[in-house]
């Protein structure tokens, strides 16, 4: 009763928590979706004027107050030059008139440096930047000898001057020496010679990742076959051992006789139980070599990416041509990469973690040796449940991470995945139900992977056993796929240990001492033989007569075994049991009845019936 409470109480704790998860995610995504949408009764009379959308800068646009900065970059490479100022637009559906937002401003100056500077490569002399007075307002402009007149590429105005707290001339003079430095560091990366220096060393860089590839590839490959070394030596060290074992349990039932029996008993499950410890250290052992060799081949799939990441961020940076897009190669993409590698990362350590600690869980020297076997067995469903959580939990947040890389508002994402998860949980009561019931399964031991159980009217051995589902393979062959959500009241027959529940019905013609005397001479030869002795684990008990009825006396036999071994045990036993019976002359009970034998012709006449005779139901 304390049992069923306990466990009643565990599975609403489960529920409830997982209520609260959804609940908590579901309140999450709205408090997002509604701090990145806010609603139009808390906005100030100025917000009423746009959308929120239009209120805010648009991406590489910052904003101080009135003035609002964009960045020029250099068309070369995208390396920043200077910021130009324009005053703040807080509408830009509705932009004033006269006035130009920043991010205009800096495309047309950006647009007119890309232009001038393709131009400047057929120019024989390197292009000069001056300063010049348009309309009272300095200016900076570029001539070279392929143009007629000099090409504007930016005005200076008061929001520059005021934002970067220097006069106009001084602001002009500071962007004319910028500008003027990037003209000649472009007119000397487009001479001829640098080209051809440049491309040989992008050809020594990409010759040098195929031959990083080459030996990074040989190495995996080397591990690989290592793994496979390992597990075929772990196989075979596995059936020495077993081969061994079975060698030295042999000698010790011919020395049992010298030896009391229960100080061979607590001998031999001692030896059991050390050597099965050991087999689990020689298992982790060989485990950990393997787990070793996968990290390196991890390592090595991780330097090989690295590498090419650098050597093509290496191309890109030294090629005149691709040098503008060097900028985003080493962004976005080295930003995407450590995400993944620190999920990856992750992922391994919690794998890793969590193989030692159910390690330590089946090592612990205190428990008795069927429960070490036992935690042995549900150890691995477990761990595939617990690793396939952590795995699904670390890929959703690296998903995050890289929708926030792009720009991808993750708040509405959240907030429509909590609606959604909240919406499945109620429209998929059973699928919450498999999963609760599942993790109480694990938890409680009920059965593992290995067991033959009984469910109802099916019965079968268990193949596989996760969160959701539970399959079962009967006598028949049959694959039974039960959902765990309808698994009430479950039979292990094979929990820890089996037993036998023999029972025979005897005539009453037999002496019953003779017959318990032949019972107890059967289990004791059965005990006693090697072949049988390590199924059963402790002697047969003959408990005596049961039952008395009209077909005779009802003997019942109590025979514990080891798990999954009462079948072959009980057909053995009861084949002993009938050899034995008819050597010994016992009967086997037979059902009697009772026949009246009546003439009708004397019964007319008033003559009395005939005596009853009792005839078996066999004769």
């Amino acid at each position: 009763m304390h049992r069923f409470l306990g466990s009643r109480l565990l599975q609403k704790l489960i529920r409830f928590v997982l209520i609260g998860i959804l609940t908590l995610n579901l309140v999450i995504g709205w408090v997002l979706l509604s701090s990145t949408s806010p609603a139009q009764g808390q906005l100030t009379s100025l917000v009423e004027k746009g959308s929120s959308v239009a209120l805010s800068p648009p991406s590489g646009v910052k904003r101080y107050g009135e003035y609002e900065t964009a960045t020029i970059y250099s068309p070369l490479d995208h390396k920043r030059l200077f910021d130009v100022t324009s005053p703040t637009i807080f509408d830009r559906s509705n932009v004033p008139e006269g006035k130009l937002p920043v991010e205009v401003r800096a495309q047309e100056v950006t647009d007119r440096l890309w232009r001038v500077f393709s131009r400047a490569t057929a120019a024989k002399e390197t292009p000069v930047v001056t300063v010049a007075t348009l309309n009272n307002r300095p200016i900076i402009q570029i001539s070279d000898d392929q143009l007629s007149r000099p090409v504007r590429l930016v005005t200076v105005t008061e929001p520059d001057s005021d934002f970067n707290g220097k006069t106009l001339d001084e602001l002009a003079t500071e962007w004319q020496k910028l500008l003027q430095a990037e003209v000649v560091r472009f007119k000397q990366l487009t001479t001829p010679e640098l080209l051809r220096q440049r491309l040989r060393e992008s050809l020594q860089v990409l010759l040098g990742l195929l031959v990083a590839s080459a030996v990074i590839w040989f190495l995996r490959r080397l591990l690989a076959q290592r793994q496979k070394t390992l597990e075929a030596r772990y196989q075979q060290q596995l059936t020495e051992i077993a081969e061994a074992e079975k060698a030295k349990k042999l000698e010790k039932m011919r020395q049992a006789d010298a030896i009391a029996n229960e100080e061979a008993e607590a001998q031999e499950i001692a030896d059991w139980r050390s050597h099965f410890l050991e087999i689990l250290q020689q298992q982790f052992s060989v485990k950990r070599q393997l787990d070793a060799d996968k990290f390196l081949k991890w390592v090595l799939l991780w330097i090989l990416i690295l590498i090419w990441y650098g050597g093509i961020a290496r191309i890109v940076a030294i090629v005149p041509v691709l040098m503008r897009w060097s900028i985003y190669v080493w962004a976005t993409p080295l930003a995407l990469l450590v995400i993944w590698f620190g999920v990856s990362l992750a992922i391994r350590v919690s794998k890793s973690l969590i193989d030692r600690f159910l390690h330590s869980w089946k090592i612990n020297p205190l428990l008795p040796l069927a429960e070490a076997q036992r935690i042995a067995l549900r150890s691995t469903t477990i761990a595939e449940a617990l690793k396939g959580l952590l795995t699904f939990l670390f890929v959703i947040l690296g998903i995050i991470l890289t929708l926030s890389l792009f720009d991808i508002p993750t708040g509405s994402i959240l907030a429509g995945g909590a609606i959604i998860g909240l919406a499945i949980s109620f429209g998929s009561q059973s699928l919450v139900k498999d999963l609760v019931n599942g993790c109480l399964i694990l938890i409680e031991d009920q059965f593992a992977v290995g067991d033959v159980i009984k469910i109802g009217n099916l019965s079968g051995l268990v193949e596989n056993l996760n969160l959701r589902v539970t399959q079962l393979r009967n006598g028949e062959g049959e694959l039974i796929t039960i959902p765990n959500s309808n698994i009430s009241n479950v039979s292990n027959l094979t929990r820890l240990w089996s037993r036998i529940d023999f029972s025979i019905l005897v005539a009453y013609e037999n002496n019953p001492v003779k017959v318990l005397n032949v019972l107890r001479h059967v289990s004791n030869q059965l005990y006693s033989e090697p072949e049988w002795r390590d199924r059963l684990q402790e002697p047969p008990e003959v408990l005596g007569i049961d039952d008395l009825s009209h077909t005779g006396m009802l003997v019942r036999v109590w025979i514990k075994t080891a798990p999954m071994e009462q079948w072959s045990v009980g057909r053995e036993f009861r084949l002993r049991v009938r050899q034995a019976f008819e050597a010994n002359n016992i009967q086997i009970g037979k059902p009697q009845w009772i026949v009246h034998n009546t003439d009708l012709t004397n019964a007319s006449n008033g003559a009395s019936l005939s005596e009853p005779t009792a005839t078996s139901l066999l004769e």
